[in-house]
């Protein structure tokens, strides 16, 4: 009962939260994802790897079909450029059960994360 309570929360605090601070909260949990198939990895825990490493492919999936290329072509085919090296090196480390591959997306994905807050947070331009 309460498991289920807690889901319709989520569900409901996420549909009601601004597109931003949702991205915001992609890149923040991305870095919790990482953080943890890192301790996985020097574990030796195969699952807990899998499971962290699954959920950080699915936060660039959504943040790659997120981007608007019609709005700003080549803003969009950078950052697609940029999510595509970070899924690599997550499968990259998947597969050779390395965190060196973890450091590379994470420092692109903190750069960007720390841009996009930047941007978020700036005052508006008054014409």
């Amino acid at each position: 009962m309460h498991a289920r309570a807690a889901t319709a929360y989520r569900r409901v605090d996420l549909d009601s939260a601004p597109k931003a601070e949702i991205v915001a909260r992609l890149f923040v949990r991305f870095l919790a994802d990482v953080a943890a198939a890192r301790t996985a990895i020097a574990g030796r825990d195969l699952r807990g790897k899998a499971a962290a490493l699954d959920h950080a492919v699915r936060i660039v999936v959504e943040l790659r079909a997120a981007l608007d290329h019609g709005a700003a072509p080549a803003l969009a085919a950078n950052l697609e450029g940029l999510y595509a090296f970070v899924q690599d090196q997550l499968t990259l480390a998947n597969l050779r059960l390395a965190v060196e591959p973890l450091d590379a997306a994470t420092r692109v994905m903190t750069e960007l994360g720390d841009a996009f807050a930047a941007i978020r947070n700036a005052p508006a331009a008054t014409p």
